[in-house]
C-alpha cells in the first residue's frame, strides 16, 4: 500500500507521516516514511531556499523510486509525504511508480493564520518564513486537485489523524481494524 500525504507548507506532513507509520505498526504492518523535503536535500547541498523545480521533479521521482524498492523489498505500506497538490507534480511522482502501485491521496488541511503560528515557532524554518511566499502558497494550494480524503489537522493531533488515516486506508483495502 502506498499513502502519499500532501498539503501546503506547515500542514503537519512530516509530523503525521511519523504517527501513521507508528500507528500501522500497532495494527500489525510494517511501514516506511518518506520525506520529499529531505530528499530535496539531498539534491541540493547548498542549503538554499527550496525553489529549484528541476530538483523538486528529481526529488519526487527518488521518492517514487524509493517507494517502489520499500514495497518489493516487503514493506507493507510506505508513505510519502510532501507537495503533490498539482496534475503535474503528481505526475512526475505517479509515472516513475511499479505498474501494480496504486497511491491513495490524502491531502491535509489548515488555516494560514495556524500556518504562521506553525511556521514562526519551527526555528528550522526558513523558506516558508517568508510571510509573502507563504500566503502564495497557501493561495496556489486552494486550486488542490482532488485528493481521495482531505484531513483537517488544525485541531486534531497527529495520533488522532494516524487513527483517522490508518482505518480509512486499511477499510480501503477492505480490512475492518479498528
Amino acid at each position: 500500500m502506498l499513502i502519499v500525504l500532501s498539503g501546503p507548507i506547515a500542514s503537519g506532513k512530516s509530523t503525521l507521516a511519523r504517527a501513521l507509520a507508528l500507528e500501522l505498526g500497532l495494527r500489525g504492518r510494517s511501514a516506511a516514511a518518506v520525506d520529499l523535503d529531505l530528499l530535496y536535500e539531498m539534491l541540493a547541498h547548498e542549503g538554499a531556499r527550496k525553489d529549484d523545480e528541476q530538483t523538486w521533479q528529481r526529488a519526487r521521482r527518488a521518492a517514487a523510486t524509493l517507494a517502489n524498492a520499500l514495497l518489493e523489498d516487503g514493506v507493507d505500506v510506505v508513505i510519502v509525504e510532501g507537495d503533490f497538490l498539482t496534475a503535474s507534480k503528481r505526475h512526475v511522482f505517479v509515472e516513475r511508480l511499479g505498474a501494480t502501485v496504486a497511491p491513495r491521496f490524502v491531502t491535509l488541511q489548515v488555516s494560514f493564520d495556524e500556518a504562521v503560528a506553525r511556521v514562526e515557532s519551527d526555528p528550522t524554518r526558513t523558506f516558508s518564513r517568508d510571510l509573502g511566499f507563504l500566503r502564495r502558497h497557501y493561495e496556489d494550494a486552494g486550486s488542490a486537485l482532488r485528493p481521495d480524503l482531505v484531513l483537517d489537522t488544525e485541531s486534531a493531533s497527529a495520533e488522532e489523524a494516524a487513527r483517522t488515516v490508518a482505518a480509512w486506508a486499511l477499510a480501503e483495502e477492505g480490512e475492518n481494524q479498528p
